[in-house]
């Protein structure tokens, strides 16, 4: 019997068609929400501006499409404008403009927003954003933004502006000034959390920051930059052509406030804890400046300390690392008007708050400072003082100048008739001053002057005057009682100049050929230059030696003793002369006094003489032989009347011989010459010397000191 089998059903296809009735039934709904629910987000949205800034504020939305299955979110042409006030609740929101291309959210947690939860986002991108705010909003009882939140919280994994465009300020001038600028958030937390966690910046993870150009009015002053870029992650603000300029020029005139003129190809800040400042404190590794141009003008009152400015917005102020290279620095406003090139500063540990003064010099724990050349005016406008380089280091306590110049700016006659009497034409070059042990924190917290040890190599110093024109009315500065009344405190242990040359230049009213003298290979050592109470008195006093050559031809040895704060200015010099030609002295003599030395041999001469503000007194003892004067005419020629006076002054008044014979005791001359307080004190020395010469010589003690007084 055959086997009958049943022939297979045919396959079920409702479920395929259940699967399409489903799909289209979902693309129907997502249709006609995003028909219905697109307008009433966007007419949502512009309502709530209005409502919330009580008609203030009108927002216009062009486009507003809502991506449901990608959880996302498109508006474009947004445009927020600023409607007159019409109540005193809104009055104090500020004028605002906004206009931005397109913001595009994904990933927006749908459930977490329904729930009212923390909702978690994706991205966020805006763009084409531009802006104007007139002033900052003033609210009365000012929140943190996750407070203002109808939600538990917001957190977007990134967030991004783009061709961003921006303004600040009222009138045609805004306050401030953005150009195209470009900024990434990542892991922004808009919660209770959030604000609390202080690795964030802000409510920010991480911040990246690029600006083309910006401009900032401050007081009295234009900031602009040509590009700026800040990287959280790599804890670095970096800013390219830097612009400060002020309202008024620079110039000597000082006003109120202080007056900058900047600018700094590039500034690099590296290191930067953007977490701290965010919270008023900041800290960084290294700032580097290079090539700034600094000029400014100094106010007519002090400013305020630097730390006293910041005080109203940072808790604290440290930077590791201070460097600037190549710089230059003019500073207006001060008499003597310095400036300086292709300076380089490096500073270590910089801290501005807290403050720790007494620690810190000018806020940091060390500088290091070299400069090229630099000018400064003293006496001004009399004086130009400059040098060719400066090195200085605080932590080694050393300071060295190179090539310092002290040139006048007048000739010797121009000079004497700007300052309506005799005044000395000074000329300076010192090839190299050194400063060791040289305390820094003294000089910045204290405005003292202390060092171990002050050297000056190969100085030529060239004096000249004009006696043509009346003395100088005011009482000499060039005295030790002046050095202990300086308005700071001075301390050096010891002084040294080594290999010195000094000439000396003077016209007489008598002849126009001026007197000369020199001195020679110049040794000098000083020990307790200071004017400190405690370091200077009568038991521990200035003291010093001095060597040289006068004339190139005679050994010259000084021994000083002084108490710079005795107020009548007393003080001791010691001396002595080697052997010479007395004929060495014509070059001043002659000129100047209308005398000659025919002949004169000097052996030996030595003196003690006491100083003060009431003349020189004191005694030498001078061996020579054969000393013959010669009285000159204006002609300096001996004619026949300077011929008879010259025999009566040499057969009547001049010793030729001291001592007159062999084996005779030598004749003592008196040093007595009284003080004249407009002229220094070296004055004051020469006029002793010269009359204790006359006197020794046998001219009398009266007119000895009357011929050294003269001038």
């Amino acid at each position: 019997m055959p086997d009958v089998t049943t022939p297979p059903a045919p396959p079920r296809r409702w479920g395929r068609g259940l699967l399409l009735l489903l799909v289209l039934l979902g693309g129907l709904l997502g249709v006609g929400l995003t028909f219905f629910l697109d307008p009433w987000l966007r007419r949502t949205l512009e309502q709530q501006v209005a409502t919330s800034s009580h008609g203030r504020y009108h927002l216009h939305i062009t486009e507003l499409r809502t991506h449901l299955w990608r959880r996302g979110l498109t508006l474009r042409g947004l445009q927020l404008s600023t409607l007159p006030a019409t109540s005193s609740d809104t009055a104090t929101l500020p004028h605002l403009r906004l206009t931005l291309g397109r913001v595009q959210v994904n990933g927006i947690g749908l459930l977490a927003l329904l729930r009212r939860q923390e909702v978690p986002v994706d991205s966020i991108t805006l763009d084409s954003l531009r802006v104007h705010l007139a002033a900052l909003p003033r609210p009365a009882t000012p929140q943190p933004l996750h407070k203002q939140l109808p939600l538990e919280g917001v957190r977007v994994g990134s967030m991004a502006l783009r061709h961003a465009r921006a303004t600040y300020g009222p009138g045609p001038q805004p306050s401030l000034q953005l150009g195209q600028t470009a900024l990434v958030l990542q892991d922004v937390w808009i919660s209770a959390a959030g604000a609390a966690d202080s690795a964030r910046i802000g409510y920010a993870a991480g911040v990246a920051m690029q600006i083309r150009g910006a401009a900032l009015q401050v007081p009295g002053h234009t900031v602009k930059v040509v590009g700026a870029a800040f990287s959280s992650g790599s804890r670095r603000l970096q800013l390219d052509s830097v612009l400060l300029r002020p309202q008024q020029p620079i110039s000597n005139v000082r006003s109120q406030a202080m007056r900058v003129s900047l600018a700094v190809p590039r500034l690099e800040l590296a290191g930067l804890d953007a977490a701290r400042l965010s919270r008023g404190r900041f800290r960084a590794d290294t700032l580097r400046v290079s090539r700034p141009r600094l000029a400014l003008t100094l106010p007519s009152q002090p400013p305020p300390a630097l730390a006293e400015v910041l005080r109203p917005y940072l808790a604290e102020c440290r930077l590791q690392h201070l460097a600037v290279a190549e710089g230059q620095l003019r500073v207006a406003g001060l008499e003597v008007e310095p400036a300086f090139s292709n300076v380089t500063v490096a500073a270590t540990q910089v801290q501005v708050l807290p403050l720790r003064a007494a620690q810190n010099i000018f806020y940091a724990q060390a500088w290091r400072l070299q400069t090229g050349r630099a000018t400064a005016t003293l006496d001004a406008p009399y004086y130009h003082l400059s040098w060719q380089s400066l090195q200085a280091d605080s932590q080694t306590g050393k300071a060295q100048f190179r090539q310092v110049l002290l040139v006048p700016t007048l000739r010797v006659e121009a000079l004497a008739r700007a300052k309506g009497h005799q005044a000395a034409h000074i000329t300076a070059r010192l090839p190299e001053v050194r400063l060791t042990g040289l305390d820094f924190r003294a000089a910045a917290n204290r405005q003292e002057l202390q060092a171990h040890d002050l050297l000056i190599l190969r100085p030529q110093v060239s004096t000249r005057s004009d006696g043509r024109f009346t003395s100088n009315p005011r009482v000499s500065t060039v005295t030790p009682e002046a050095l202990g009344r300086l308005p700071f405190r001075f301390q050096i242990a010891r002084v040294r100049l080594q290999e010195g040359t000094v000439h000396l230049s003077y016209r007489s009213p008598r002849e126009p050929e001026p007197g000369l003298m020199t001195i020679d290979r110049l040794q000098v050592r000083l020990r307790n230059l200071t004017n400190h109470p405690r370091r200077m008195s009568a038991a521990t006093p200035l003291t010093g030696e001095a060597t040289g050559w006068l004339q190139n031809q005679c050994g010259v040895r000084l021994q000083l003793r002084a108490n710079l704060l005795d107020a009548t200015g007393r003080h001791t010099l010691v001396g002595a002369f080697g052997p010479a030609s007395l004929s060495i002295l014509n070059p001043m003599l002659v000129p100047t006094r209308g005398i000659g030395i025919r002949s004169g041999e000097v052996h030996s001469i030595r003196f003690q003489m006491q100083l003060d503000q009431a003349g020189a007194r004191g005694r030498m003892w001078g061996r020579y032989a054969n000393l013959k004067l010669q009285l000159l005419n204006q002609q300096e020629r001996p004619g026949l009347f300077h011929r008879l006076q010259t025999s009566v002054v040499n057969g009547v008044f001049i010793r030729d011989h001291n001592p007159r014979k062999p084996g005779q005791p030598l004749q003592p001359g008196s040093m007595t010459s009284t003080r004249e307080r407009r002229y220094s004190v070296f004055s004051l020395w020469r006029q002793g010397i010269v009359s204790g010469l006359l006197n020794s010589a046998g001219v009398p003690a009266a007119l000895a000191k009357k011929l050294s007084e003269a001038e």
